[in-house]
């Protein structure tokens, strides 16, 4: 724990259990102290080794030291022992601080991109609804777009594939040095080769680079708009990338509480939406207290078993299957008031969902096909709305079988057990024959 004042700073390890009554301040440092301290950490390669080997999450029903500890190759927990006697840092807190830097490694990077990416396609967006023709500011528009598009597609192809080694347990440096040293164009094969990534996805993705590289490469006809004739023709372009990016968001898992938000199981969707209501209530409880107990003295709410049907609600008019007594009901200001607050629990639920995600035992995007598989639904269906192979899909009910812990196995009814053996399509066949 480290407590920072106006001039000063304290490091101390406080045991717990038996020990806690031997808990002391070990060492008494200033900011400055610590700032060089971990500065100097930040630039140590064993450190970075550390780093570079840590998951992207620890599971909620572990703790995270007793996670690491086992899932580190031995190296890297000598290294973590090693420097800690070197630094003023206690080797589990380098081995946390490891941990978030790794976390941090990927948010930073391909949420930013990400951020850059959004207000770069809102601008060209709007160049191309106001002028009739394909001006300069339309190219340069262009140009930046498809840059940044080709970065947040670089991104997250390279964590998604840093993802499909890493879940196969072996957490080594080589296997880091050997994704970030792939072109993207091996990174993308790759994802393709373990059906992750479609086909046709895989041609559209390569299509994205290809013209990438065109325009970066051919400084003379800059954006290479040359042989587009039609603000239509780029708009299709725009349209096609932004395709490929949400692919590669979905198979990376950063988009996928919408899809388990609208398919998920019966059991898990009542879980999150009655964790939503409660913090919803929480919340109302601070801000919104005379409305609350507007609804609260209502003879026909009953707030904590408010429940919606997501598929078949709206924007601001939600689908109340539970909790509500519509039957003879007219009054406006009180449905302002209930759709308002489940507006706030459809954030709360979606918050939920992300939450259940990186607390899961699972990769995100594998916690999502247990929900969806739990759902019983088709493998086909759950390919098509998770942007992947059908194929990729059997293989990870598989996986998801016997690596879900007690958490997940608490939020769903049954984890699915594959059982029959599932042989290629003859449909699917018959068009690789022909292709």
């Amino acid at each position: 724990m480290v407590i920072v004042g106006d001039a000063d700073a304290s490091y101390r390890v406080v045991p717990t259990g038996d020990e806690s009554e031997q808990s002391e301040d070990l060492r008494e440092l200033s900011v400055d102290e610590i700032r060089t301290a971990l500065n100097e950490l930040s630039d140590d390669d064993d450190f970075q080794s550390i780093i570079d080997n840590c998951p992207t999450n620890t599971p909620l029903v572990y703790d995270d030291i007793d996670y690491l500890t086992r899932h580190l190759p031995t190296t890297s927990l000598q290294k973590c022992q090693e420097l800690s006697e070197n630094t003023p840092f206690k080797k589990e807190l380098l081995l946390q601080v490891a941990y978030v830097e790794r976390q941090n490694s990927l948010v930073g990077h391909s949420d930013n991109v990400l951020e850059y990416y959004l207000e770069q396609r809102d601008e060209i967006a709007e160049k191309l609804r106001s002028s009739d023709e394909i001006d300069n500011e339309i190219e340069r528009s262009f140009f930046s777009y498809l840059l940044l598009a080709s970065a947040l597609i670089e991104e997250l192809t390279t964590e998604t594939v840093l993802n499909e080694l890493f879940r196969e347990e072996a957490r080594l440096d080589s296997i880091t040095e050997h994704v970030r040293s792939m072109g993207h164009a091996k990174r993308l094969q790759t994802l393709c080769d373990i059906q992750i990534l479609t086909g046709g996805d895989h041609g559209s993705l390569v299509d994205v680079k290809d013209r990438r590289n065109n325009l970066v490469h051919d400084a003379q006809k800059r954006a290479g708009l040359n042989e587009l004739e039609s603000r239509r023709e780029v708009a299709e372009i725009l349209e096609k990338t932004d395709q490929c990016a949400s692919v590669l968001l979905t198979i990376s898992g950063k988009n996928i509480e919408s899809v388990i938000a609208r398919r998920g199981c019966s059991p898990y969707i009542d879980h999150a939406q009655s964790e939503a209501i409660a913090d919803t209530i929480a919340t109302w409880e601070r801000e919104h207290e005379d409305h609350l107990k507007t609804l609260e003295s209502c003879d026909r709410a009953s707030l904590e078993e408010l429940r919606w049907d997501v598929e078949e609600s709206s924007s601001g008019n939600y689908d109340v299957t539970d909790g509500f007594e519509f039957d003879g009901f007219d009054d406006e200001e009180l449905y302002g008031i209930l759709m308002d607050f489940l507006e706030g629990a459809e954030e709360a639920f979606l918050d939920r969902i992300d939450a259940d995600a990186n607390e899961s035992n699972l990769d995100r995007f594998d916690f999502a096909l247990m929900i969806l598989l739990c759902g019983e639904h088709s493998y086909e269906e759950i390919a098509r709305w998770l942007d992947t192979d059908e194929k990729y899909v059997q293989r990870k009910e598989n996986v998801i079988a016997w690596r879900a812990s007690k958490f997940e196995k608490e939020l769903v009814e049954e984890i699915p057990r594959p059982e029959d053996p599932t042989w290629p399509s003859k449909a699917a066949e018959d068009e690789e024959d022909t292709s």
